[in-house]
């Protein structure tokens, strides 16, 4: 058994989304219980890891062949039945900042511009966008392959959601971080905070290889226990602070760190919401099968009416993804030469907007998440 002091940083939160009936498949199934009162802030606060934690061996022993294909899709939240969309005009509420992503092998930053908002067009549903699946040849080549499959258990069951390397709280010597949604980490149905008990990435997964070399090209990466969320997400269920940050060993295959093998992405904060995205993810949901990496891209269309702990609500893009694409990366600045930034993932949708998808804006608890509680790194 392996017990763990964690960090979850954010704000007190008022129970903003909790009675809005967020309901999704797998163990969010059923709508959520009221809100438990948010424990004080604006602080860190510390909560228990998952008390039954596999070892690495135990982990790559479980998630067999079998497993992986049976895995059900951790589904986008479904926040309601209705939308309530507004104009993307909020301005950011703190400084913005950014890091930047690097290639394979630690041979440094990838890209250092980073644009400053995209279009302000207005845009009503169905909102526009282009989603494709790039050629397979692509996905083991940077910087596709720094995206993956998060293969978890929790609560029981096995699931999937996306996740993206990301530059890690470790530093460049040491990048085995990636980046996820909230709910991809722990599970807050009736507020019991349960933290997976498993985890492993697949960075560049290709479902329709049989092989273990071809499905995962460079290993599998084993969570190593430690993680990070919002104080938002852990207590309230608050969708605008749905994110979340793990760290994970070196390759099965390979030995190397998660960085050397794949390279990371680029992370921003706090930056327009108006943006032009490239977003990626693995929806395993109908008409998905998940073996499958999709590219959508897209535009801030407006922002969720509702409101929750951040204080720019959630951002909105045109996306026909489904369930198992929680989690996967919206990048600003992506170029097929370098990953860019994540600046925000898919997160949740709308009963009569099944082609747009939201994100949490990416705030300053954002980066504090990904920094693991520091205020930078």
């Amino acid at each position: 058994m392996i017990h763990r002091r964690i960090k979850l940083r954010g704000r007190a939160i008022p129970a903003a989304l909790a009675a809005a009936g967020l309901a999704a498949a797998g163990w969010l199934a059923a709508p959520a219980a009221s809100a438990s009162p948010a424990r004080p802030g604006p602080g860190p606060v510390t909560g228990g890891a998952a008390e039954h934690l596999m070892s690495p061996r135990a982990t790559l022993a479980y998630w067999t062949a079998a497993r992986l294909r049976s895995a059900r899709p951790a589904d986008l939240i479904h926040a309601g039945a209705r939308a309530s969309v507004r104009p993307a005009t909020a301005r950011p509420a703190g400084k913005a900042g950014h890091v930047t992503g690097g290639l394979p092998s630690g041979a440094g930053a990838a890209l250092a511009a980073i644009s400053r908002g995209g279009s302000t067009d207005a845009f009503t549903y169905p909102f526009p966008y282009d989603s494709f699946t790039p050629p397979q040849s692509l996905w083991k080549k940077y910087p596709y392959e720094v995206n993956g499959k998060l293969f978890f258990t929790n609560d029981g069951g096995n699931f999937v959601c996306s996740a993206t390397s990301v530059a890690s709280a470790s530093g460049a010597k040491n990048e085995n971080e990636i980046w996820t949604a909230g709910h991809c980490l722990v599970n807050t149905e009736a507020n019991n905070q349960v933290v997976d008990s498993s985890a492993m990435f697949i960075p560049a997964y290709n479902g329709n290889k049989t092989l273990k070399k071809n499905y995962a090209p460079y290993g599998e990466f084993t969570w190593t226990g430690a993680w990070e969320t919002s104080t938002a997400w852990y207590n309230n269920r608050d969708l605008t602070e749905d994110e979340a940050a793990m760290t994970v060993g070196r390759s099965s295959s390979t030995g190397r760190t998660l960085g050397n093998a794949v390279g990371w992405d680029g992370f921003a904060w706090n930056f327009p919401v108006n943006e032009q995205f490239v977003a990626f993810g693995y929806p395993a949901a109908s008409p998905y099968n998940g073996k499958n990496l999709i590219e959508d891209i897209g535009a801030t269309a407006g922002q969720d009416g509702n409101g929750g702990a951040n204080p720019v609500n959630p951002i909105v893009i045109g996306s026909p993804l489904t369930g198992g694409s929680s989690g996967g990366a919206w990048n600003i600045d992506w170029t097929d030469s370098g990953p860019g930034f994540i600046n925000g993932h898919n997160d949740y949708i709308y009963t009569n907007q099944p082609n747009a998808m939201y994100s949490p804006y990416q705030d300053t608890v954002s980066n504090e998440v990904r920094c693991f509680g520091a205020s930078s790194c």
